[in-house]
This record gives C-alpha cells, structure tokens and sequence, in this order.
C-alpha cells in the first residue's frame, strides 16, 4: 500500500503523511552506535543486548564504518557507550570523529572507569570522552599523551586520578591542536603538571573550567617552544600547585577568570605565575604567605 499523503494549502496532494509526524526527533544524519560492557562473560558484536567486552573493540568497529566507502560517513559522527567498573585497557588509537559516552558507575563515582596509560598516535579528529574516570597506571608518565597532528580531542565532564601518585602529568599534548579539557577534575598526585603542552602546535586549544584540586609540581605548562596559530584559551579554572599554577613561556594563552592557589610565597607576586599578561585578564593569585593578588593588577583609580 503506497503511503497516504496529506495536502496542505491546496487540492492536490504535496506531501507523504510521515513528514508531519514529530513523535520521533532527528538530528541529522546518523552515523554508528556501539556498546561497550566490561562485566560480560564473552564480547558480543557491540550491540546493547550483546555488547563487546572492550573499547578497543568498538574503537576499531567505529573506526572501520566512518572510512567504508559504502558508509559514506566521513562527516557523521559515532558514538560509543561503556560501562563496566573499571575497563583495564591502554588505548592506543581514540575513534575517530566520535563520542565515547561513560554509563553507569566506578564504585562511588558516577563515571565509568578507565584503567590506563594511553599514548595515542595517528589519527583522533574530534574524539570526545564524556563521563569517564581515567584512573592512572603506576608509570612515570602521562595518563594521556597526544602527539598527532590529527587532533581534536576532547574530555568532558572527566575525572583524572593520580591516586596512585607516580605519573608525570594526567595530559601530555605535543603539537596536538584543538585540545579541550571543560568541566573535568584531577585528583591525587601529578609529578610535573596537570596538563603539559609540548613543542609544536597547540592552536585553539581550550582549558575551561576545571578544577585541578590534586597534588602537582605545577598546573598548565607551556614551554617557549609551543606555538599557536590561533589563541588558545585557559579560563575559569581552579588550580592548586606547589609551584607556578599556570606557566606560559610561550606567551601564546589567553588566561582569564583563573583561580590559582600556590605554595611560592608571593610578596613578589610575579614569582607565581608565568603568563602574558597583555592577553589576561580576572584572575586571583594566592601564596604560601596568605596574600591574595590579581592578575594582571586591578587599577583602583586613574
């Protein structure tokens, strides 16, 4: 039976009947949707009645759809859903153009668990974790470390543990552009930073409100070497740091509406920070000494 057609504004008929339905939203081209359950007795074929048992799993699924000729999915996006406590895996490759969405519950924490040490290479345009904790190995090095060029990776709504207090720092990005960090959390002990930059390109980056509350030798590091062919952007986080909790060297970031706590005694007040101070503005330095400064000074009167 061909489908009834209902006539608008005129005698003859103009469009089918589904066209005005609205029980079912859509939101544009659909790209892959796949399941990840860490507690399955045996991985399935990611479905959500018979999911697979790891990440890697759907990463490659996700990642062999998005490039199949017959897809045609280039511009879509995937997205991918885990649970399972603690997934104990160290990824290597993160899906491309894709959201990995953390379910359910890590023990008290309503994320899901991520067990790792993730050195990603190749490609990682637009991957986005959502909800997940990254719980780090015990390895003196970044629980993230990103170097491709491909960039554009994304956490949000992210917790980072360093509980186990021998990692170097939660984020490592050497000339990874577009990285962004919003609404996360780093917790326990980071020996060099929360998030380095390396050398190379780190343009339109974004580190935006976050709260850095572990322990760390410093909090955003950027050597001279980092370049930026567009502004990147630290704002509106708090940060505790035994040392510098922003160190900018490359006075590439615009640092804005920071709350940054320091264990450097402050009297002179540039001994705590290191960042342009022609591209920030709004923030609020405390010291070791109890005093409190803005950053870049407020003006009282002309």
């Amino acid at each position: 039976m061909s489908e009834r057609v209902l006539t608008v504004g005129g005698a003859s008929a103009s469009k089918p009947l589904t066209d005005f339905l609205l029980t079912n939203e859509y939101f544009g081209p659909k790209g892959g949707v796949y399941y990840v359950d860490g507690n399955v007795a045996a991985t399935g074929g990611g479905s959500p009645d018979h999911p697979y048992a790891t990440l890697v799993e759907a990463v490659t699924a996700s990642d062999a759809a998005m490039t199949l000729a017959a897809n045609r999915w280039w511009a879509r996006r995937n997205r991918i859903y885990a649970c399972g406590d603690t997934l104990t895996e160290s990824l290597t490759k993160f899906p491309t153009k894709c959201d990995v969405i953390g379910c359910g519950s890590y023990d008290g924490n309503t994320r899901a668990g991520l067990y790792g040490r993730h050195v990603v290479a190749g490609e990682a345009y637009g991957t986005r974790f959502f909800n997940f904790h990254f719980r780090a190995l015990a390895h003196a090095s970044p629980i993230i470390t990103l170097t491709s060029s491909a960039g554009g990776v994304k956490t949000i709504g992210c917790l980072f543990d360093g509980i186990l207090g021998t990692m170097t720092s939660a984020i490592l990005a050497t000339a990874s552009p577009f990285l962004e960090v919003e609404d996360c959390d780093f917790v326990g002990t980071f020996v060099t930073s929360y998030i380095t930059f390396g050398a190379g390109q780190a343009g339109r980056a974004k580190i935006i409100n976050n709260r850095m509350l572990g322990t760390a030798a410093k909090g955003i590091v950027a050597p001279a070497e980092t370049t930026a062919s567009w502004t990147p952007l630290i704002q509106g986080n708090t940060i505790i740091a035994t040392g510098k909790p922003i160190e900018d060297a490359s006075n590439l970031f615009s640092v804005v509406n920071n709350r940054l706590i320091t264990a450097i005694n402050i009297g002179t007040t540039t001994d705590g920070y290191s960042f342009n101070l022609a591209l920030s503005s709004g923030n609020i330095l405390t010291g070791l000494n109890g005093v409190a400064a803005t950053v870049p000074f407020a003006v009282i009167a002309e």
